[in-house]
């Protein structure tokens, strides 16, 4: 859980997620602050990353709670399994493990214009100082979220060094692969394509809206009825949208 977390995790994470998210897309949609490739970059990376998060949490916690060790605390066992659940996934869609080598950084990395970047520009960083103050009434600074993005560059170049292989290793270390990836239980790669396809329906909503430029009250609620407000544990997407995807 994020209850020890910093405050802007907890807050990004935990309250409004969906409401900071219409805001940059509405802020990004005129392209006035990041310009308009940028801007629909961000907000289909925040709401892919909303829908994964909302699919795979429930059953980490339920992973958690199961397979932790003595005395491990549930956040503990959390960070194993997600971090094992990873390096599995990324073996399978790339054929390969990539963990210690230098194409890992490519993966990971955020440009600006084709060059790595170890921060976030002006205008974007005042489109998330807007949401944040419209939604949470505070935020971050801007040195802030600078330092966000160069933590991760600097993970990258770490998981990308034989360091970061021996580490991840040991993380993962007593963990079976049907347990928390493929099995009877659970196969994480197809929750992973279904969060995906109604990412893509979500996306589809909000291109409308940012095309039409139609953030009305009544705009926002319709929107919220298909993809309800909550946190990651406290809410999905509704059956509606669910059973779209699953046909």
């Amino acid at each position: 859980r994020l209850g020890r977390a910093p405050l802007f995790a907890r807050l990004f994470h935990e309250r409004s997620p969906v409401a900071f998210g219409l805001k940059m897309a509405e802020l990004c949609a005129g392209g006035a602050l990041v310009g308009h490739e940028p801007g629909l970059a961000f907000v289909a990376g925040y709401f892919t990353h909303l829908c994964l998060d909302r699919a795979l949490c429930p059953k980490l916690e339920a992973l958690a709670s199961r397979l932790k060790r003595p005395k491990e605390t549930i956040a503990v066992a959390r960070h194993r399994i997600e971090w094992s659940q990873a390096l599995l996934y990324q073996r399978e869609l790339y054929g390969a493990d990539l963990l210690g080598e230098a194409q890992l950084r490519s993966k990971m990395q955020l440009t600006k214009r084709g060059v790595q970047a170890r921060g976030v520009g002006r205008g974007l960083y005042e489109g998330i100082r807007l949401g944040c103050e419209e939604v949470h009434g505070r935020a971050p600074s801007k040195l802030q979220v600078d330092s966000w993005v160069r933590g991760l560059y600097l993970q990258a170049l770490l998981m990308s060094s034989p360091l970061g292989r021996a580490w991840g290793v040991a993380v993962g270390a007593g963990l079976e692969r049907r347990d928390i990836f493929r099995g009877p239980e659970l196969d994480l790669a197809a929750e992973v394509e279904s969060a995906l396809a109604l990412a893509r329906q979500i996306l589809a909503r909000l291109w409308a809206l940012m095309a039409q430029g139609r953030f009305t009250a009544r705009a926002r609620a319709r929107f919220l009825d298909d993809f309800p407000e909550g946190g990651l544990m406290g809410c999905a997407a509704s059956s509606r949208m669910v059973a779209d995807v699953v046909r």
